[in-house]
């Protein structure tokens, strides 16, 4: 084994020929790009100077898979019909599936759950701003569509309602139920009552 070694060391991978200096080049090049891609996927984004010498953005990828917010929250739905100072009680509108193996494999839930994500963020987000109206979102209009269904489903026979999107820590039990948005009330379409 270590004579098979030797031998590689002393004449190359090539088997003793010389290389050319086009195959040379064309090896310094690879190295050397294989080099500032892997220098170019570090989390810390000092190391994008790099991306400079790529006004395309075509030639160095970006393969950083995480976000740089992730998800660490749930958000849960919460809905009422009634009157101001005659409200009913809260009701759970969304329900977040609890996680199983069989997830793993098939879940097309996922898409709803993650859509009811975007809206739910872009909603609190339009909220915290201030600049417009959260209620002239489209965020806004699907939810507040959405709970009208969910109530005239029940059977609430109320003209107005209201929701709340309230934010959760998810698995972690000791972050305190937060709510990010609370609509004002709003009269019920004719064809949801």
């Amino acid at each position: 084994m270590s004579g098979i070694v030797r031998r590689v060391l002393r004449e190359g991978l090539a088997g003793g020929r010389r290389s050319s200096l086009a195959a040379t080049c064309v090896e310094v090049a690879l190295g050397a790009a294989l080099t500032v891609t892997v220098l170019s996927q570090h989390p810390l984004r000092s190391f994008d100077r790099l991306r400079r010498f790529d006004p395309t953005l075509q030639v160095l990828p970006d393969w950083r898979l995480f976000a740089p917010q992730p998800v660490m929250h749930d958000f849960h739905l919460l809905c009422r019909a009634g009157e101001p100072g005659h409200e009913g009680e809260w009701q759970v509108a969304s329900t977040i599936a609890k996680r199983s193996v069989s997830q793993f494999f098939w879940y097309p839930e996922r898409r709803r759950d993650k859509a009811f994500l975007d809206l739910c963020q872009e909603l609190s987000f339009a909220a915290g701003q201030g600049s417009a109206p959260a209620t002239a979102t489209p965020a806004y209009h699907i939810l507040r569509d959405y709970v009208g269904g969910y109530l005239a489903a029940t059977g609430r026979p109320d003209e107005t309602l209201q929701f709340m999107i309230m934010r959760t820590g998810g698995h972690d039990s000791e972050e305190p139920p937060t709510c990010t948005f609370l609509s004002p009330y709003e009269k019920r379409k004719a064809a949801e009552r």
